[in-house]
């Protein structure tokens, strides 16, 4: 038994390693695809909205509608609520929006289905040690700032009033995700209310597709119901979600790389283990033999060596699987630890996930098994009772060097341990280009603009708050500004430079204006306070263009050479985000920002004004969306004070922001940490993968040099009692194996630069001298040379083991 054991282990060790990486790749896509799902259903869990709002009676007629599944309600009066000394932003939805909201931020427990039932924020919950079932009472009331009423959701100034006008006993029934900014100092809370008296309406349709492609006959039949026009606006982000818009071409490909990315992984599996399964059936000849020699079909004989390989494979497989998902889960856990993430982006255990792998496991079984099967079949029964088989049926190649005669005769099991190598280092060179394309993309938008404190204070008031001049004038620094942007496009109606134009920047300008369906360039209006701007060389009420752009756009833009962008611009044509168009005077052209250098992309165009002008382009334009850009504040103080400055800030701002207005502060390591964080995370992925394809190839390297060298033991044993020394036999076959070893190097160096070759023609961005450059080869050259290594000491110890034999057996066995 033990000895069965242990012939078998190359199955068992290639079997749990199979059903382990099908595991880890199947659970890593399904909690991607559930992640990203959740995440835009969480956001837009509702597929329409009515822009106008209605009545109750309004929302009755429309639930009658056949397209319709569910029409809710969500409240636009929050109360005002405390707890102890929190304060608390009371919302509320209606039945109908409970049950939309399969997905959404629910840490812990379940929506408010009674009206005396609530859901808190996290981060209440712990501060209070609440837990689902408690009861909690609420004081409810009015919010006062200096004798004057403030709204639920104003910041929390601590010198505010709150005047209780009763209380209410809720029971807590979930706890949702922290909704507000910290420093805002508020806290979220949800209850149900059925009857509201203004609120936003929401409709979810049957089926999202259907309704959007019929959305014209659904917006005519919900004003004909209401009896008046009513403007219902579709989800964006799940149009973009399913692709609704996409070229039918675009949404197929999408689908078809998935499904031929997990059949070439079945494909390569099924090759790397039927060399396994070939050496297994093999031992198993006389027994097969006999039953072919008593009727058999080879049908028969395939279905023998089938069930027994199901059953030989079962464990494996299911222990593989249960090791998959435990590596699995505490890998995502510790890529996500202490990074906040959403519940529904954990890794969860999906019995049909499971019985997916697990069967996709058995049929690379099947399939591993057919090969050697068939094989089998062939072999003479009289051969196979004997054990004396030879394993070449095809007419013998002749040559005139009796090594090369030998070589040719035996190309193909030579050549299966070059391929067999070459495959597990070519699918850690793909991990390792898709790495260095992560890296390449976080270092091409990565810029350091020589400043590490950051405030981004938001608010609607058409003025500089004076706070962030105060913090200016009280925190030591070396520099500071203080900004406030806009994005627009610019029209490409300008003439480009003779350099930009030498450069071909003109036509990839319209290429790419034309593949995003844009109006033009990414544009951004900058404001200045005044004696910034002239430190830029404008003058109050002039526009000055910063007139570059990136000669060549697919190097990373820290180190990238720029050229002039415009050829003398007089004027540029902007569009707004609500489609205002304005013809602005450019009064100055800079090629240096100097101390006001930020994040430029390769195309973008930046114009810097005053405030007061920026603030009359705004209003002018009727875009209000400006109001939700920040002024930020940047500054340069000392590495070692950016905590303290930090905590300074914050205090300071609390004590004068205003009730509407918002705040949020970066430091410089908070920024540099996240930008490398889903590098890494994929890194550590990646690594648990290479360690799984590590093993298989050992593995079936193991088998397929035993493989090779049983298939020529009696050519050795020939040669051994032949006279030929045993060291000169030892190093010809050495040398042979060294040589395929050496192909098998040469054929992954091409296959990855091929790889490489067709990435750089489907994605335009991504240049062959980028993904070389990008390269990680170390690793690749690492991977490789350990792999080689441990195959060439695999071949020593299985070479000895056969030269070590009596040369009767190697003639008459298998």
């Amino acid at each position: 038994m033990k000895n069965m054991n242990k012939k078998n282990f190359p199955i068992f060790i290639s079997l749990f390693i199979v059903s382990l990486f099908f595991t880890v790749i199947f659970y890593y896509g399904y909690t991607n695809m559930k992640a990203n799902y959740g995440y835009y259903m969480a956001s837009s869990f509702y597929h329409g909205e009515i822009k106008e709002e209605l009545s109750i009676e309004d929302v009755e007629k429309l639930k009658s509608s056949e397209d319709i599944d569910l029409v809710g309600k969500m409240s636009l009066n929050p109360d005002n609520g405390r707890l102890a000394d929190d304060l608390v932003v009371v919302n509320y939805q209606d039945q109908a929006i409970n049950k939309m909201r399969e997905y959404s931020r629910l840490v812990d427990g379940r929506f408010a289905e009674k009206e005396d039932e609530i859901v808190i924020s996290e981060s209440l919950v712990e501060k209070n040690k609440l837990k689902i079932g408690d009861k909690l009472e609420l004081d409810l009331g009015k919010r006062f700032l200096d004798g004057e009423e403030i709204g639920p959701t104003s910041a929390n100034t601590d010198r505010e009033k709150f005047e209780s006008q009763g209380s209410k006993s809720f029971t807590l029934v979930g706890v949702y995700g922290d909704v507000y900014n910290k420093y805002s100092k508020l806290s979220f809370a949800l209850g149900l209310q059925d009857k509201m008296t203004t609120f936003k309406t929401f409709i979810k349709f049957h089926s999202f597709e259907e309704a959007y492609k019929n959305r014209a006959k659904i917006r005519n039949e919900i004003n004909k119901r209401l009896g008046k026009d009513v403007h219902l606006e579709f989800s964006k982000s799940l149009i973009n979600y399913y692709g609704l818009e996409n070229e039918l071409l675009q949404n197929i490909m999408k689908k078809s790389v998935t499904i031929l990315s997990v059949l070439g992984c079945i494909v390569i599996f099924v090759f790397f283990i039927k060399n396994i399964f070939w050496v297994w059936g093999l031992r198993k000849i006389r027994e097969l033999s006999i039953y072919k020699s008593i009727g058999s079909t080879n049908g028969q004989i395939y279905l023998l060596l089938l069930k027994e390989g199901l059953v030989t494979t079962a464990i494996p497989i299911l222990l593989g699987h249960i090791a998959g998902f435990i590596f699995m889960y505490r890998l995502y856990k510790n890529i996500t630890e202490g990074v906040g993430v959403s519940a529904f982006e954990g890794v969860k255990f999906n019995p049909l996930l499971s019985l997916a792998i697990i069967l996709v496991s058995f049929i690379i079984v099947a399939l591993a098994i057919k090969s050697p099967a068939k094989k089998i079949s062939k072999i003479n029964i009289i051969d196979g009772i004997r054990g004396n088989i030879d394993f070449s049926k095809s007419k013998k190649k002749r040559a005139k060097d009796f090594w090369k005669e030998l070589k040719l005769n035996n190309l193909a099991s030579i050549k299966s341990q070059r391929y067999i190598s070459a495959i597990g280092i070519i699918i850690i060179s793909v991990f390792i280009i898709t790495i260095g394309i992560s890296t390449y993309y976080r270092d091409f938008s990565h810029y350091d603009d020589g400043y590490n404190f950051s405030v981004d204070y938001f608010s609607e008031k058409n003025q500089v708050p004076k706070i962030l001049k105060e913090i200016v004038d009280k925190i030591p620094n070396e520099k500071s500004y203080i900004s406030k942007d806009k994005y627009v496009q610019v029209e490409n109606t300008n003439e480009f430079s003779k350099e930009a134009k030498a450069a071909g920047l003109d036509e990839e300008a319209k290429k790419n204006i034309k593949k995003y369906k844009a109006k033009g360039m990414d544009g951004f209006i900058i404001a200045l306070e005044e004696k910034d701007l002239k430190e830029l060389g404008g003058k109050k009420g002039e526009f000055v263009l910063y007139n570059t752009i990136q000669e060549d756009s697919s190097i990373p833009i820290a180190k990238a050479k720029r050229i002039s962008y415009f050829g003398n611009p007089q004027t540029l044509d902007i569009n707004f985000e609500n489609d205002y168009n304005k013809t602005i005077k450019i009064s100055k052209t800079i090629t240096d920002l100097g101390k006001y250098k930020s994040r430029t992309m390769p195309f973008d165009v930046k114009v810097y004004t005053d405030f007061d002008t920026y603030f009359k382009l705004m209003e002018e334009s009727g875009d209000e969306k400006y109001t939700e850009y920040a002024y930020t504040l940047n500054m340069k103080v000392k590495d070692s004070d950016t905590k303290d400055v930090k905590e300074y800030v914050e205090a300071m701002i609390g004590e004068q922001i205003s009730p509407d207005d918002r705040f949020n502060i970066k430091i410089g390591e908070e920024i540099a940490k996240n930008e490398y964080k889903e590098v890494k995370s994929f890194i550590k992925f990646v690594i648990g993968i290479a360690s799984i394809i590590f093993v298989l190839n050992i593995t079936n390297g193991y088998s397929s040099i035993n493989l090779s060298l049983m298939s020529r033991k009696k050519e050795i044993g020939s040669l051994y009692s032949c006279g030929m020394d045993v060291d000169e036999l030892k190093n010809i076959y050495q040398k042979e194996f060294i040589e395929e070893q050496v192909k098998s190097f040469i054929i992954s160096i091409m296959v990855s630069l091929g790889v490489m070759f067709i990435i750089s023609i489907i994605a335009s961005d991504l240049r062959m001298s980028t993904l070389i450059k990008y390269y990680d080869y170390k690793s690749f050259l690492g991977f490789s040379l350990v792999v080689y290594g441990i195959n060439l000491i695999i071949y020593n110890f299985s070479l000895k083991r056969i030269l070590d034999r009596p040369t009767i057996d190697l003639i008459r066995t298998i």
